[in-house]
């Protein structure tokens, strides 16, 4: 899990160059380290606007839906595994159909959901 915290925090690190939004926000996501509480940050974002591509939208969803199913089944390693991937499609899609400061936003939100799975 180690290696995870390693690979998103260098995902983010990759972002801080991408506006100013990111300099106001801090390593304290607002939100509750949980896998539903995602969810809810990535329907408000794409009912904002911020991720402007209804499939892409679709995609993270069902990743999340994956991640609390493994939750769930008593297997929080395969939600962490889920949530880095969700990770990387966010690193993906930022700037590109997830507005940057919201990408950054939700990979700081994920972080504190792996960690409090155990990662």
């Amino acid at each position: 899990m180690r290696s995870h915290a390693i690979a998103l925090t260098l995902v983010l690190l990759s972002l801080v160059a991408t506006g100013p939004a990111f300099a106001q926000m801090t390593d304290e996501c607002p939100h509750t380290p949980t896998v539903a509480s995602l969810r809810e940050c990535v329907q408000h974002a794409a009912g904002a606007g911020f991720i402007d591509n209804a499939g892409v939208a679709q995609s993270l969803l069902a990743q999340l839906d994956a991640a609390q199913a493994a939750v769930d089944r008593g297997q929080p390693a395969v939600a962490a595994n889920i949530l880095v991937a969700f990770s990387q499609e966010l690193s993906a899609q930022a700037g590109q159909h997830i507005a940057a400061e919201h990408a950054v936003h939700l990979q700081l939100h994920a972080q504190h959901v792996i960690e409090a799975l155990g990662g």
